[in-house]
């Protein structure tokens, strides 16, 4: 009786972590390809308006994919929403299409919260660089990092986007 009883709250647990980490990572759409989301937030990007209040239903979705979040601000532009928010401290944005859609989500990380490979690539590469800021972005069926370092000894800084299999996918220096 007492293995029953141990069994149902070790599956109750089971479940609130499960349901817990759905809430930290909600499913990303498979509507688009990776190329065609990363097209729309590109030309999002370049033109949006700001203080936007989104559709009631697109509103719903938001809350029932991040239920925590709190300070929520909107913008859209050709469909695209994007939406600024904190979850415990962190910022986070997500980006949904009209019908409520997630196409990206982006997430302050700690450093110790970067996959061994991905954080041994940036070490690596620039070892006299400190990390500054990082962020988890699920992409479509994609998932990277962007990682921000600043130089040791000068204002120099340098910003990567490695991919979570730790290949280099992009480097921007400025200095």
């Amino acid at each position: 009786m007492k293995l029953i009883r141990v069994l149902g709250v070790l599956a109750g647990l089971f479940f609130l972590v499960q349901t817990a980490f759905a809430r930290i990572n909600p499913a990303i759409s498979d509507k688009y390809s990776n190329e065609e989301i990363a097209g729309m937030i590109k030309k999002y990007k370049n033109a949006h308006s700001h203080g936007t209040v989104p559709s009631a239903a697109l509103h719903q979705k938001f809350q029932a994919d991040f239920p925590k979040a709190r300070d929520t601000e909107w913008e859209t532009d050709r469909g695209i929403y994007e939406v600024e928010f904190e979850i415990k401290s962190r910022d986070c944005k997500a980006y949904y299409d009209a019908e409520g859609n997630l196409l990206m989500h982006v997430r302050e990380i700690y450093r110790s919260e970067l996959p061994a490979i991905v954080k041994n690539m940036a070490e690596n590469k620039y070892p006299k660089y400190d990390f500054e800021d990082i962020e988890k972005i699920r992409r479509g069926s994609e998932t990277f990092y962007k990682i921000e370092m600043e130089r040791k000894s000068s204002d120099s800084e340098v910003k990567l986007l490695i991919g979570k299999d730790g290949v280099m996918l992009d480097e921007l220096f400025d200095y």
